[in-house]
């Protein structure tokens, strides 16, 4: 009984000795408790890939931190490695205010605006980004959106500079060859095909067969740019023989 007696006191004790201490812990004190709380969840949900968990406890250091918080770039940053593009997008936005020139977060936005359909502001973004870094990726991004929307002279300007740009290693992109099979291709090979295909348009059929020539030089068995090089081969042989029955007339 005087065990149980002495365990109950110095139980009591306790307790009383951690409500004086927390009594006198100040508002910031359990701010900053709070703050380190959820710093460690983050940091704990994101080693076991837990984004959403960890996104909301990003939610509360910045509310607790406020608008200048640096947990904002990490939360632009985890809503992209998502796919919460439309989050991604507003949150790169907003911090882009303030640092204009990060490129990272520069690129979080285009891909974001990209992903979205937002071609023109993708554009406009990719623009900003290719000007910065110089980077092949970024200026392939940039000239396909162009080509897509038929701004070809653009296209074939940037694609120009996009294979000036230094290469990237072990840098691939996915093309279909057909509904059940991709095919990796390097990123020059692909770059280069882009250019033939803009030359296409622009009804350049020899500049545009030089294009996938060059594309077939990197990645001999690149099945799209095969059947690129084989599609202008048959439109120069019409071309020639428009003109050899000009001639005829």
């Amino acid at each position: 009984m005087r065990h149980i007696l002495l365990l109950a006191t110095i139980t009591v004790s306790f307790l009383v000795s951690q409500m004086a201490t927390a009594q006198k812990l100040s508002p910031q004190d359990l701010q900053n408790i709070e703050l380190a709380n959820h710093k460690k969840i983050v940091a704990q949900a994101l080693s076991y890939n837990d984004a959403q968990t960890a996104i909301n406890s990003m939610h509360y250091i910045i509310a607790l931190e406020g608008a200048n918080s640096t947990y904002k770039d990490s939360l632009a940053i985890t809503y992209y490695r998502t796919g919460n593009y439309v989050s991604s997008h507003l949150v790169a936005k907003e911090l882009l205010t303030s640092k204009p020139d990060n490129t990272q977060l520069l690129e979080i936005n285009a891909v974001s605006l990209q992903s979205l359909g937002a071609t023109k502001d993708a554009i406009a973004t990719y623009e900003t980004l290719f000007a910065k870094t110089n980077n092949m990726a970024h200026g392939y991004q940039l000239a396909m959106l162009q080509y897509g929307i038929k701004r070809l002279a653009e296209a074939q300007a940037t694609i120009a500079q996009t294979l000036q740009c230094a290469d990237i290693e072990n840098a691939y992109l996915q093309f279909a060859i057909d509904e059940n099979q991709n095919q990796n291709v390097p990123l020059k090979a692909a770059a280069f095909n882009l250019q033939g295909l803009i030359a296409f348009e622009l009804k350049d059929n020899t500049a545009a067969k030089n294009a996938f020539d060059e594309a077939l030089k990197i990645m001999p068995e690149f099945t799209v740019a095969t059947q690129n090089a084989n599609a202008v081969v048959v439109a120069m042989q019409n071309e020639q023989k428009v003109k050899e029955q000009t001639k005829k007339e």
